[in-house]
């Protein structure tokens, strides 16, 4: 059985706190501080039942983040020591579960021709889903007398979360640039749950003045600063996550913080967008692993995954409700 490999973000330290933030230890990392720089898996996955490894997690390579300080012929020596280094752990899926958009044009390009090369965009989108459903369930009756605004609608990632939105609010509105798809899914909400979406193409329509904002497209960020809420589906580069950054103010969520399958098992501590890496890494190749199609169905979500890091749903009371009861 080949196995996956998710490629991950770690100093030298193996930093792997649950609350580690990821944009911070990648800026670090991008300004010259500690990186590791071992070719050898930080850990393994494997299966419980009997302890057949499955996968692996390994560090990004140095040469991936800064490959702008090296020679064009040691960026090729590194990255095809690498690249015999994934033949020879077995690799088929390689997952990397953040910031995949800002690595080299050339790296990508070399592995996605020898491997199955994903950003687990699907994992995280339904994770978030996962953990939004449960936020409003947090919130009850407080849920129903918010605004939201959908922008990215007439996408697979904000049609799926408006659908999954629209049965727990009385108010919602559909952006997007593609009116047809907008309308279309406005149709499929009517029907389904009797909430009546307006509809736009103008982000600030749409955005603007709203409590819960969910963006999975482009847009200007400044229109939700007076959001509470801003459920993040869009792109994991690091131009919107310095933007989220700067933008601070609402509780920005990225994702649902998700538990591994109870069938599988990590022998390190997994980072939280680890953890989403190995989920998908399993779903891709579900076919070919006895068992994983019902071992994906025992996955739980802890919370949610922030720009500064994780969070559980008991801090999320604490800290955002408990002044108001």
């Amino acid at each position: 059985m080949r196995k996956f490999a998710v490629m991950t973000f770690r100093q030298a330290d193996g930093l792997s706190r649950a609350d580690a933030g990821l944009v911070g230890r990648l800026m670090n990392i991008l300004k010259g501080g500690r990186f590791n720089k071992t070719l050898q898996p930080i850990g393994t996955v494997s299966f419980k039942e009997d302890g057949q490894q499955v996968g692996y997690i390994l560090q990004l390579p140095d040469f991936m983040i800064n490959w702008d300080e090296f020679s064009s012929g040691r960026r090729r020596r590194r990255l095809l020591k690498y690249l015999r280094l994934l033949e020879k752990l077995d690799i088929e899926v390689i997952c990397i579960p953040y910031c995949c958009d800002d690595l080299p044009e050339e790296a990508m390009k070399a592995l996605s021709e020898g491997f199955v090369v994903d950003s687990a965009y699907r994992m995280r989108i339904l994770a978030l889903m996962d953990s939004i459903k449960h936020l409003l369930r947090i919130l009850k009756e407080r849920v129903v007398g918010m605004e939201v605004g959908i922008w990215g609608a007439d996408g697979w990632g904000g049609r799926l979360l408006a659908k999954g939105l629209a049965p727990s609010i009385n108010q919602m509105v559909l952006g997007g640039t593609d009116e047809k798809e907008l309308y279309g899914l406005a149709d499929e909400i009517l029907q389904e749950t009797g909430l009546a979406c307006p509809v736009t193409t103008d982000a600030a329509q749409c955005l603007k003045g709203k409590q819960l904002v969910v963006i999975a497209d482009e847009c200007d960020l400044g229109l939700v600063s007076g959001a509470a809420i801003v459920v993040y589906a869009g792109a994991m580069d690091l131009k919107h996550m310095r933007a989220l950054k700067s933008h601070g103010g609402p509780l920005w969520i990225l994702s649902g913080w998700a538990t591994l399958p109870d069938g599988v098992v990590a022998d390190v501590e997994l980072l939280p967008w680890e953890t989403l890496g190995v989920l998908q890494a399993l779903s891709l190749r579900e076919g070919e692993m006895d068992g994983v199609g019902h071992a994906l169905n025992t996955v739980k979500m802890r919370g949610f995954i922030l720009p500064e890091g994780a969070m559980t749903y008991d801090t999320f009371r604490i800290r955002y409700l408990r002044k108001r009861d």
